[in-house]
Formats: C-alpha cells, sequence, structure tokens
C-alpha cells in the first residue's frame, strides 16, 4: 500500500441498513506500516478497539482468523490487525469513522479499511479534508442503502 492514498471502493452489493435502525457489524483492517512486526500491529489494532468501546457501540471483537491447526492447544486465531464493530444505531455510523480517522491522523504510516456491507472506504496519510471529504461521501452511501 503506498501512503498518501485514498481510495474509496464498493467491492460488492450488500444489505446496508436503511431508514430502521438494525445491528450491523463494520469490518476495520489496520496497517501501521512496512517495517511494523506482529508485536506493533496487535497493540495498535488493541489501541483502537479501545478507543472505539469508549463510544457507545455494541461490541468491538477481534476478528477470528478461523479455527485453530490441529494438535494444538489454542481456542481460536485472532486475525492480525482485524476488528468487528457491532453497532446498532446507525447515528454511531459517523462517530466510529471519525474515531477511526482520528487514529489514522496520529502516525504517517497507519492506514485503515472500514468495510460495511461490500462498501469499503480505505485511509491513509492523506490530507485531513480528503479524509474527510471520501468519509462524508462513504457514510452518504451507508444512509442511501
Amino acid at each position: 500500500m503506498i501512503m498518501g492514498e485514498c481510495s474509496l471502493h464498493r467491492t460488492s452489493q450488500g444489505m446496508g441498513w436503511g431508514m430502521e435502525d438494525r445491528p450491523v457489524a463494520l469490518g476495520i483492517q489496520v496497517a501501521v506500516g512496512p517495517a511494523a512486526d506482529d508485536a506493533e500491529i496487535a497493540e495498535a489494532t488493541l489501541q483502537l478497539r479501545r478507543e472505539l468501546l469508549d463510544l457507545d457501540v455494541d461490541a468491538v471483537e477481534l476478528q477470528r482468523a478461523g479455527e485453530p491447526p490441529p494438535g494444538t492447544r489454542a481456542v481460536d486465531l485472532a486475525a492480525l490487525g482485524a476488528l468487528i464493530v457491532t453497532i446498532a444505531q446507525s447515528a454511531l455510523l459517523p462517530d466510529v469513522l471519525a474515531a477511526a480517522r482520528a487514529w489514522v491522523s496520529r502516525s504517517q504510516s497507519r492506514s485503515i479499511k472500514l468495510g460495511l456491507g461490500g462498501d469499503v472506504l480505505e485511509l491513509t496519510g492523506v490530507s485531513s479534508a480528503e479524509q474527510r471529504r471520501l468519509a462524508d461521501e462513504w457514510l452518504r452511501r451507508q444512509e442511501g442503502r
């Protein structure tokens, strides 16, 4: 991923939420730079998780990577840098997005992908005005689904 780029794209048509609020799962994938090791990625992910839990979301869980290999004692494997945020009120989506943007803005090497119903917003080291424009466009699409 090249820093300084920002993209917004729909990867598939999915069910969004319309006028009626119902719980949705927002996927978040964080990156902290090409030289980051697993421990740095895990710490950054947990930092973002703590910030998101300060909001009135229903849950912020580490995304599971699947079943552990046969013969191991591990119960579950977490996907590195991945979170699932459960939101029951659509009014909270802008707050979650604002927290994610603030997290990205603290380091030029950070980037984040937010996915909801196949619609993905990717923010990296771009100007704050550009991030706001793309975030606002993404939010408008979510409201119209």
